[in-house]
């Protein structure tokens, strides 16, 4: 009766491939018209109960009164395993139909070929090994249809192993350029919105603190940046070695920049010089220096000035040793270096030893440097518009950022200047002067934070683990059942 359930659930119900992993679909299968092994449904209910009748009848040694075409045909609607295990056992007969050559023979055709050159080959291969039964030649098949299973999906893990750590890799260089330029400027813009509004209250002798106090913002800022320094100069030791190289060739900031375009030696000579310049300035602002600085007029002032000069000056060394100036290096030299060292060499000149030096003169290379910037700047501003209202959206981008920038750094930096030549020279009040520099750097430090908040937000909008397993099934038996085929005298092909 096992036989007869068996037959009848075979008849009626419709072929499959053995692993929904490589190999046509069912559709194709059933559709191909060289597997002519499926019957219509009338035909199947027909030979169900004739295998239901012949099971019932004893007879010994054989399957029943109904031919062996028919029970072929039954055979047919069979998986491989289901002939090995629950077929074969039943009786000689059903041994034997079960071991057709013929019926293999379609099994191989049913579940290894999805084309009709698939099949031209398999048929080939057929031919080249017929001193073997077709089932040793559906269990080798199997077996090698198995193994690329396996390798076909090592790869894919392994592909998805590696796409999980370029993720990774992206979400901590994300987070290393977030601390090396955006909270590098929230924290600049904190750190002098703090020193301000502390001058402004011992200027206005509203809260009584030293110059220590005073400056203890911008202390703490360059003990940031000596930390986020040390990380980006071990990411540059380092950045021959395993996934390192892929951090430094995409890493941002200042730092990074200092490095390339001196050297790391270089570099670490001016970050130290130049967070070293507003500790000494506080020592000296404060009168804590050594007795023979204090003793001579023209040397009080000389300790922060010298730090500054040497730290420039190994900057500007250091591009001249290059012998090649980029655009980078030749602006920041014209805009940055010698403007401020034109400053803060007229201002120590003011200091020491020309005191009747006018204000106006110590001011005049900022100032006219800064002048000649916001005429540049609005040019670019009205060229790019211009640009863009012909139809470039790139430059309607670029117009909108150089516009932001000639409203919110040139002409504050303008006007500052202008403002602390007023006070000094008596025409504005201490109020009149710190009120609107307070507000414009509390500003400076609320679209800084905005920026950072919407980097962050937008790193975290990010899922965590986007890919997923499609192939891994937890109720999914992980072994093969190619087992299941093997008879206990068949060893199969080496």
């Amino acid at each position: 009766m096992a036989f007869a359930a068996t037959a009848a659930v075979a008849a009626t119900r419709p072929r499959r491939s053995p692993d929904s992993g490589a190999g046509p679909s069912p559709q194709s299968k059933s559709t191909s018209p060289s597997m002519a092994l499926s019957l219509p449904s009338p035909q199947s209910a027909a030979l169900a109960t004739a295998a239901a009748a012949a099971a019932a009848g004893k007879v010994s040694g054989t399957i029943g009164r109904l031919p062996d075409e028919c029970w072929l045909r039954i055979f047919a609607h069979l998986e491989a395993t289901e002939l090995a295990s629950s077929a074969s056992p039943l009786c000689c007969g059903a041994l034997a139909l079960a071991t057709h050559p013929q019926l293999w023979v379609s099994l191989l055709l049913l579940d290894f070929c999805a084309s009709l050159t698939q099949r031209a080959m398999l048929r080939a291969w057929l031919l080249l090994h017929n001193r073997f039964h077709p089932r040793q030649l559906y269990i080798h098949k199997r077996r090698e249809h198995s193994l690329d299973l396996d390798l076909a999906r090592a790869e894919l893990q392994q592909r998805v192993e590696q796409a999980r750590e370029q993720e990774r890799k992206q979400r901590r260089l994300r987070a290393l350029n977030l601390v090396q330029v955006r909270i590098t400027h929230l924290l600049l813009c904190m750190a002098f919105l703090g020193s301000t509004m502390l001058l402004w209250l011992r200027l206005r002798h509203a809260f009584r603190c030293s110059f220590y106090v005073v400056l203890a913002p911008l202390m703490a800022f360059e003990v940031f940046l000596l930390g986020s320094s040390v990380v980006v100069y071990i990411v540059f030791l380092l950045r021959s070695s395993g996934g390192w190289t892929f951090y430094w060739n995409r890493l941002r900031g200042a730092v990074r920049w200092l490095i390339l375009y001196t050297s790391p030696c270089e570099g670490a000579a001016v970050l130290l010089l130049a967070c070293a310049i507003v500790p000494v300035t506080a020592c000296t602002l404060q009168g804590d220096l050594p007795q023979v600085l204090l003793q001579h007029k023209h040397l009080r002032f000389v300790l922060p000035f010298f730090v500054f000069w040497l730290a420039a000056l190994v900057v500007v060394c250091s591009l001249v040793r290059r012998r090649s100036f980029s655009a980078s290096c030749a602006g920041s030299f014209t805009l940055l270096w010698l403007p401020l060292v034109s400053l803060s060499v007229l201002l120590f000149l003011k200091l020491s030893i020309f005191e009747s030096l006018s204000m106006y003169a110590v001011f005049a290379p900022t100032l006219g440097m800064t002048s000649l910037l916001l005429v540049f700047v609005s040019f670019l501003v009205i060229a790019s518009f211009w640009l863009g209202y012909r139809g470039n959206r790139d430059w309607t981008e670029y117009a909108t950022f150089t516009l932001l920038t000639l409203l919110t750094v040139l002409i504050p930096l303008l006007l500052l200047q202008i403002g602390i030549l007023a006070y000094l020279q008596g025409k504005l009040s201490t109020n009149t002067l710190f009120a609107p520099w307070t507000s414009w750097l509390a500003c400076l430090t609320l679209c800084t934070a905005c920026q950072v908040g919407s980097s962050v937000f937008a790193s975290s909008a990010l899922p965590a683990d986007a890919l997923t397993r499609p192939w891994r099934h937890h109720d999914r038996d992980p072994h093969s059942d190619t087992e299941l085929l093997l008879p206990p005298t068949t060893t199969g092909i080496v």
